[in-house]
């Protein structure tokens, strides 16, 4: 191929690509996506979540497991947090790994 057709071919190729945002709409998380995830899992995975949030000061409720008023507000904190807000826009993860980093944000030192 000639240098001036690698070029044409080239523009034209990254013409077509789709643009994605540098940082990932990472707000787009939702309360139910987060619910879903959370029941989906063991109850040991719901307990340490609800004592991650119970430790950052997100929820009071008891250590149970299951999904309700409490976790939900908890979580309602934790995605509210500035220390969430700040590492949030900054995945660029597929949407489903964002679910899940919202839910065990609080339990990766990553986010400290």
């Amino acid at each position: 191929m000639k240098r001036r057709g690698f070029f044409t071919a080239a523009a034209i190729g990254a013409a077509s690509l789709r643009v994605s945002p540098l940082y990932a709409q990472s707000a787009e998380v939702t309360l139910a996506e987060v619910q879903a995830l959370f029941q989906s899992r063991d109850l040991g995975a719901r307990r340490m979540v609800q004592d991650s949030l119970k430790h950052e000061g997100c929820y009071t409720g008891a250590i149970d497991g299951a999904w309700g008023p409490g976790t939900a507000e908890g979580f309602r904190a934790l995605m509210a947090s500035d220390r969430y807000q700040r590492h949030a826009p900054t995945w660029t993860f597929a949407h489903e790994i964002q679910i899940s980093e919202t839910m065990f944000f609080l339990t990766s030192d990553a986010y400290m």
